[in-house]
């Protein structure tokens, strides 16, 4: 087993906080915007120990997130899935698994019926690996377990424009429960809509990450790799590149000498990755975050290292990164925690003292160059709040998943739904220092917001997105229809008007 923090971190059952809670945000040379906002955060789960590990925005504006829950043994787990409305609040929670067994979910997405969770649910008298299919109010309409080697889980999964489910994760592993990363052998396979098994491959890797359909059809698996490098054992990132069939057409390892964790990767808009995770190498002192580029030929384009977010000693924190994802700008979004696990204790820092972990949002631009920094937590003295995964929202903010103990009186471990938005330029939010947010629409042809979030020239030729013309100008960042000659076509199909010389095309 390879772990990086503590298997238990004591945390709190349901609690609602719309407090805006403490975010302290890193400088960024010559930036002059706003920073981050966290907007609410919720705690939801039972009064046992929980542990969050994935989770997504749902069709209807809401959450869905998936972990595990304690037994009242106190020594065995089953899985968990939350879902809350778009504002956090519980709408159902269900659970999987028997008693006295150790189950486990790791992964979910939403799909045309309802959910389908990943992980491992013990059968035939070990953990093996499992989906789950549950209807939108959170019943469990199918449940399926796929025999394998030794202990074995569900770690990544994709759902398919026609139904079928594409899941990746790990088989003849020594440990069940929940491992960090696993010692094992990847598999990927194949399932239709109700879970009924198409095809399974085997694939050469350690463990099964995550998994993602590319738009060619093929498919694409994060995975890691020992390798023996510059005269060291160390953890690589593992790409892993099929066709439709799972059939392996190219694999890549990544990070030579350098041990690398990696827990997450996203398709980037040119074709190629972006992964995220944590590593102990490029010559940092101890675990902390890292984003790397791969190009569409599988080629590394560059990595980036980022850590000590609260200026704490480096040699005692963990900056541990579990989710990225590419953002409608071209940038990326890395989300973790940080931390320390030693005697070590330090404090000053407005979120805490170093003893308390707290989610940690790195923001960058298209090449790895920070936008925004910062860390979110309910204050010091409050407890942990470790961000474990993240999605993207509908209204350009972002959802981070904790693993979360900030309710009084305290309880244990419970999933937390953190809300962080603004900071960004195009993110769809009107930030500090900022005149204007079209979110994607900025610079186009179809607005007067720049793409650096301020007005367009007063002249400048734009369309409003209704009336359409050819000869729309903008105006103290308003767009101002111009005048035309008549019977000249204009941009929205209609002609030119005798009356007035303006496009009457729903001005």
């Amino acid at each position: 087993m390879i772990c990086m923090k503590p298997h238990l971190r004591t945390i709190a059952r349901g609690f609602v906080s719309l407090w805006a809670g403490i975010v302290a945000v890193v400088a960024v040379a010559g930036s002059a915007r706003a920073e981050p906002v966290l907007q609410w955060h919720v705690g939801h789960g039972t009064d046992r120990e929980e542990h969050v590990h994935e989770g997504v925005q749902t069709s209807d504006g809401g959450y869905v997130a998936i972990g595990h829950t304690q037994e009242a043994s106190g020594s065995r787990f089953d899985m968990l899935i939350v879902k809350t409305d778009a504002s956090g609040n519980q709408q159902w929670q269900t659970r999987v698994g028997g008693a006295g067994e150790m189950d486990v979910g790791l992964t979910i997405a939403e799909t045309s019926t309802g959910y389908v969770a990943g992980g491992g649910l013990f059968s035939g008298g070990q953990q093996s690996r499992a989906l789950v299919g549950l209807d939108v109010s959170g019943n469990v309409v199918w449940q399926k377990t796929y025999p394998g080697g030794g202990a074995a889980a569900v770690r990544g999964i994709d759902v398919l424009p026609n139904g079928d489910v594409v899941a990746t994760g790990y088989l003849n592993s020594g440990e069940d429960g929940f491992v960090f990363l696993v010692e094992g052998d990847t598999f990927l396979m194949k399932t239709d809509p109700e879970g009924n098994l198409l095809w399974d491959r085997s694939l050469d890797g350690m463990q099964g990450t995550k998994v993602r359909q590319e738009p060619g059809g093929g498919l694409a698996v994060l995975s890691a790799q020992w390798v023996f490098a510059g005269g060291v054992d160390a953890l690589n990132v593992k790409l892993i590149r099929t066709d439709a069939s799972g059939e392996t057409t190219w694999s890549q390892t990544y990070g030579g000498e350098n041990h690398i964790a990696p827990f997450d990767f996203d398709l980037t808009d040119d074709g190629g990755f972006i992964v995220g995770g944590h590593t102990t190498g490029y010559g940092v002192e101890n675990w902390d975050c890292l984003l790397m580029k791969i190009d569409a030929s599988g080629n590394e384009s560059w990595h980036r290292i980022f850590g000590q977010p609260r200026g704490y000693a480096a040699s005692f924190i963990h900056d541990e990164c579990y989710g990225v994802r590419q953002d409608a700008k071209g940038g990326y979004v890395l989300v973790g925690g940080t931390g320390d696990e030693y005697s070590y204790s330090a404090s000053g820092h407005p979120s805490g003292p170093s003893d308390e972990w707290k989610a940690y949002l790195i923001v960058t631009d298209g090449s790895g160059n920070v936008i925004d920094e910062a860390v979110f937590g309910d204050g010091p003295g409050a407890g942990n709040n470790a961000g474990e995964y993240l999605t993207l929202t509908d209204d350009g903010c972002y959802m981070i998943f904790t693993d979360t103990d900030s309710a009084a009186p305290p309880e244990p471990n419970n999933f937390g739904f953190m809300k962080i938005c603004g900071g960004s330029c195009g993110d769809g939010v009107v930030d500090e220092g900022e005149q204007c947010d079209d979110g994607g629409a900025n610079g186009g042809n179809a607005s007067c917001c720049a793409a650096n979030c301020n007005f367009k020239p007063d002249g400048a030729a734009s369309c409003d997105g209704v009336g359409c013309t050819k000869t729309d100008t903008c105006s103290s960042g308003v767009c101002t229809p111009g005048s035309c000659a008549t019977g000249v076509a204009c941009g929205c199909g209609g002609l030119c008007s005798s009356s007035g010389g303006a496009c009457g095309c729903g001005y």
